[in-house]
């Protein structure tokens, strides 16, 4: 049985300490590179509650941090705080503490971690001096590096869509996945709304109010000659990040990126489909490196 601890980094910013769930067998390996989760807007380590355990019985470590503002991790009451250049700081910073002297790593984002995961495996791989390395990148549901900006009425609402309990589990339910859509869906996981009020109110307001809007393209893995092997799933049923703008928005930006699709999910593919997720990871992983 695999088992998980919490640990908190500290990082270069004030105020910003982050909380990671480890695997009991992460740390640096020779053999295997460390996964790494990174969460979407309103979610926490607990959003991939499913997938690591899966990845890491296939022998592979496994750490899945919580954005600044999020989960169990602290954030800056500064509103501006919460950019994508950011949170790759602070994910670099926990890296290079996990790994202080060396390891491969696979960056798996959601969302807008995966835009975030994007930043940071292009510093890592452009930093030659850096003793972190990448392996693999798996963007599940990703948001473009692109700026791209809601229309007025509808940013108002995701800005609010996580006020209280009852629009946060509309938005859940009816935005997000899939399998519990509408009112008939199941018995949505507690955790899911949790994550989502929990959040800071500078977290919960900057990705609607600017950090999606952000173009990072020049500082992410498009930017690269030879990007690590790339790995974009795309959920068949996502209304937020929908599978012809996955294609054009971030498939066909990235070279040699392979496309994978989640058949029957939502936008939260680890929660609506994890043992796929998982085994999609996990045979990419093992075929694209020397694992």
């Amino acid at each position: 049985m695999i088992t998980f601890k919490s640990e908190f980094f500290e990082t270069r910013h004030k105020d910003v300490r982050l909380h990671v769930s480890l695997s009991e067998t992460t740390k640096a390996s020779d053999t295997k590179p460390t996964v790494v989760f990174l969460h979407y807007w309103g979610g926490s380590t607990r959003t991939w509650t499913q997938v690591p355990a899966r990845v890491a019985e296939a022998g592979y470590p496994t750490a899945a941090i919580d954005f600044r503002g999020w989960g169990l991790s602290t954030g800056p009451t500064d509103a501006a705080a919460y950019s994508i250049a950011l949170l790759a700081d602070d994910v670099q910073d926990v890296l290079a503490e996990m790994h202080p002297n060396g390891g491969r790593i696979v960056l798996v984002g959601l969302s807008m971690g995966a835009k975030v995961a994007q930043v940071v495996a292009a510093r890592l791989v452009s930093d030659a001096s850096s003793q972190v390395i990448v392996s693999t990148v798996v963007l599940a549901g990703p948001a473009p590096v692109t700026a791209f900006q809601l229309p007025p009425d509808m940013q108002e609402q995701q800005l609010h869509a996580y006020d209280g309990p009852e629009p946060a589990s509309f938005v859940a339910r009816n935005v997000l996945t899939e399998s519990f859509r509408g009112n008939n869906g199941g018995d949505l996981p507690e955790f899911i709304v949790e994550d989502m009020l929990r959040g800071n109110a500078p977290a919960r307001a900057a990705w609607p109010a600017y950090a999606m809007g952000e173009d990072v393209s020049a500082t992410s893995l498009g930017s690269l000659a030879s990007p690590p092997p790339v790995l974009v799933l795309a959920a068949e049923k996502d209304i937020v990040e929908p599978l012809d703008r996955v294609k054009t928005g971030v498939l066909a930006n990235i070279p040699g990126a392979q496309l994978k699709v989640v058949p029957g999910s939502g936008h939260l593919s680890p929660i609506d489909a994890p043992e796929a997720v998982a085994d999609a990871i996990v045979r990419f992983v093992s075929s694209s490196t020397k694992a």
